[in-house]
């Protein structure tokens, strides 16, 4: 939402604003607009490209849902008679085991009705967050297996990967984080600018694309907004940093010692259960202890069906998936939900409902896998109100929690985004001085209203600590380097 001024715009207030009795008495406002104009022209050259990008494919990957449903319909659907009946759960994963020999069974999400197949997911090598898993599919009504999906190497995964790290893992991140966290400041100056500009009149040329360039910014400033708060936990420093606040409040998911369970299983086979989107235990219960079977002699005389057996080794004795399934059902966990098998002896059935309509149906059960016992459960009425807010905001965030408004909603911020960084450019590109590559807006003089807007983007940064470091790191520059050469002062202004 940058102003668009020529560079020799006059210092007199009158001439800048249309309330001129007013800004004769207090100069220093028009100065205030200065600082401000200039630390939004700053903020969009710094991020206009990484935020075309990420408006790009967020838009984009608002429709995985149905994109997938529609491109993998041969493997997601299945046709049945009326009175076939599904064969057990144990023996498709077993048929999933025969065709991929050397693959570890991660997790099971049963069909959701008579018309959708079983999904069978096979662990990556070594786990981890966003792990590139496959999924399997496999006809409930008579075992065989329908195709494999390898979900590193679809379309909405490359998407996926591009909005959240930009194909370049931890330093992607932290760029992308970077560009939200600037994308709020020069929401922010960009209201300022449209509110002190919002007299002005002018339809064609240069002035017209001005003000519409305003206009829109203002109205989809604070869907922007909530599109950049609920995108920020999903990030690796400031996600981190809410994950660490939310623990130490007690505002997560109850904790393994709430239950009195102390041990744990492996926090690599932990990750695993996030390995996957489309398999992924709620935002609020990732970071959750998990508890251990208990594996010993006292189950040695189990007869529960082997088939059940996690794909690494669950001990003999173990629970088959139909009577995991059946606790979650006796349990109550509402809607789809997903079964990761257990690692090892002492691993437990994981058993997650998630709904991105709906997070208030989320439900999360761990079972022993020997005596089907369910040693910690937890969902909506558990989650501290930090935990609520923050899955409230992933759904709202990928457009699925009001249903068709939500997801036009978002989709029009995005392209919002994309029309505001266009015409940006533009108006920089015809207001540039004549013979000056920057054109930046020039510096203000009064040092009250400098200090006073440093102070106000201390705090903006303290909030958002990659763009308080990037804002020392300029301001810093400029102090002991550009203010001190002659040819990068006059570039910058």
């Amino acid at each position: 939402m940058s102003e668009d001024r020529p560079d020799t715009m006059p210092d007199t207030p009158a001439e800048t604003e249309p309330d001129r009795g007013t800004d004769r008495a207090r100069p220093s406002r028009n100065q205030l607009y200065k600082t401000l104009w200039r630390w939004h022209f700053y903020a969009g050259l710094l991020v206009t490209p990484l935020l075309v990008l990420l408006a790009v494919t967020g838009g984009i990957y608002l429709f995985k849902p149905a994109y997938e449903n529609w491109i993998y319909k041969d493997l997601r659907t299945v046709r049945a008679a009326q009175s076939a009946k599904p064969v057990p759960l144990a023996a498709q994963v077993d048929a999933v085991r025969e065709a991929k020999p050397e693959a570890t069974v991660q997790s099971v999400k049963p069909p959701s009705d008579r018309a959708h197949s079983t999904m069978v997911t096979l662990a990556a090598d070594g786990g981890g967050p966003w792990a590139p898993t496959v999924s399997v599919y496999v006809n409930p009504y008579d075992g065989k297996v329908l195709g494999s999906v390898d979900n590193a190497r679809t379309f909405m995964q490359k998407v996926r990967d591009l909005h959240g790290n930009l194909l370049s893992g931890a330093i992607g991140d932290r760029l992308v984080e970077l560009a939200a966290s600037w994308a709020a400041i020069l929401t922010f100056t960009g209201l300022y600018l449209w509110w002190r500009a919002r007299a002005r009149r002018g339809r064609t040329g240069r002035r017209g694309l001005r003000r519409w360039h305003a206009t829109v910014g203002a109205a989809v400033s604070v869907f922007l907004l909530l599109l950049i708060a609920t995108g920020l936990p999903w990030t690796g420093l400031w996600g981190q940093q809410l994950q660490k606040a939310i623990t130490a409040t007690k505002q997560g998911a109850p904790s393994a010692e709430d239950y009195k369970v102390s041990s744990k299983i492996p926090a690599s086979t932990a990750d695993r259960l996030t390995s996957n989107p489309d398999t992924s235990v709620p935002w609020a219960a990732e970071k959750v202890q998990v508890p251990t079977s208990q594996a010993g002699g006292e189950h040695e005389g189990h007869t529960g069906d082997m088939g059940g057996q996690g794909g690494s080794g669950a001990a003999p004795g173990s629970l088959s998936v139909e009577q995991a399934v059946a606790v979650a059902h006796h349990e109550r966990v509402p809607g789809t939900f997903t079964v990761t098998l257990p690692q090892g002896p002492q691993g437990v059935y994981t058993i997650s409902g998630k709904s991105e309509a709906d997070p208030a149906k989320q439900r999360t059960l761990f079972l022993d896998q020997y005596s089907g016992k369910v040693l910690a459960s937890y969902g909506w009425p558990q989650y501290g109100m930090l935990s609520k807010l923050v899955e409230e905001g992933i759904a709202l965030h990928q457009g699925e929690r009001f249903g068709l408004p939500n997801l036009l909603v978002a989709l029009g911020t995005c392209l919002a985004v994309i029309g505001m960084a266009v015409s940006g450019v533009v108006m920089w590109w015809h207001r540039r001085p004549t013979g000056k590559v920057l054109g930046a807006p020039r510096r203000a003089q009064d040092v009250r209203v400098t200090r006073g807007v440093a102070l106000i983007m201390l705090v903006l940064g303290v909030a958002m600590p990659l763009a308080g470091i990037s804002m020392l790191v300029v301001l810093t520059l400029d102090w002991l380097v550009i203010r001190r050469i002659a040819p990068l002062r006059r570039f910058f202004g």
